[in-house]
């Protein structure tokens, strides 16, 4: 089961880049929000640090599954982000997010250290729901899903929820370390807040 669901992951991953960069090639990015990929890099950059943490804790096979969905899915941010520079304005409103994000993370960082998973853990929270709820926000504003394919978004709930299965099966199968109990953390919150912003495409949509 573990192996099927890595799999099933790194499928949905491409499935979900594939239409994105279509999209992004043909100009289609209404909607979109620079700030949400340059902050989630900061997610998974964090949430990838956590995951090596626990595979050195305990090198069992689900957690370097872990390890390497985070680090494909680094690879593929960077991508779209890099990709959509061009097309997509920076507005006043992700600057604003992204000094948020940077406030919260200082304070965090600031009463435990960043070698605490736990710190890091919040710090994924913060670098990964709050630009989502900002890029619902933009969709909502711009009465536009435009920038989201409904293949991409299939995709994305077809890895984020079962990435949090993983992270719970790696918990409980291996011990709750810290490092993933950081990981379940960040997961739960990526979760709950994508659910807004698919709940937000459907309205604007349907």
């Amino acid at each position: 089961m573990v192996r099927l669901l890595f799999w099933f992951q790194v499928v949905m991953a491409w499935i979900y880049m594939v239409p994105q960069v279509v999209q992004i090639t043909r100009g289609k990015t209404n909607g979109l929000t620079l700030a949400m990929w340059a902050i989630m890099m900061g997610y998974l950059l964090v949430s990838l640090s956590l995951a090596l943490l626990a595979w050195r804790e305990k090198k069992e096979k689900i957690r370097l599954y872990t390890v390497i969905v985070f680090a494909q899915w680094a690879v593929f941010v960077l991508v779209l982000f890099v990709m959509s520079i061009k097309s997509v304005h920076w507005s006043a409103g992700d600057t604003v997010v992204c000094l948020a994000v940077s406030i919260l993370s200082i304070i965090t960082v600031m009463r435990n250290g960043l070698k605490d998973p736990m710190t890091r853990a919040w710090l994924s929270v913060w670098c990964k729901g709050v630009p989502q709820l900002w890029a619902a926000y933009v969709m909502m504003t711009a009465h536009s899903t435009e920038w989201l394919h409904p293949l991409a978004l299939f995709a994305s709930n077809a890895t984020s929820i079962p990435r949090l299965v993983q992270v719970y099966l790696q918990g409980r199968r291996g011990g709750w370390d810290r490092a993933t109990k950081g990981l379940f953390l960040g997961e739960t919150a990526n979760v709950a807040t994508w659910t807004v912003v698919t709940i937000v495409w459907f309205v604007l949509r349907f």
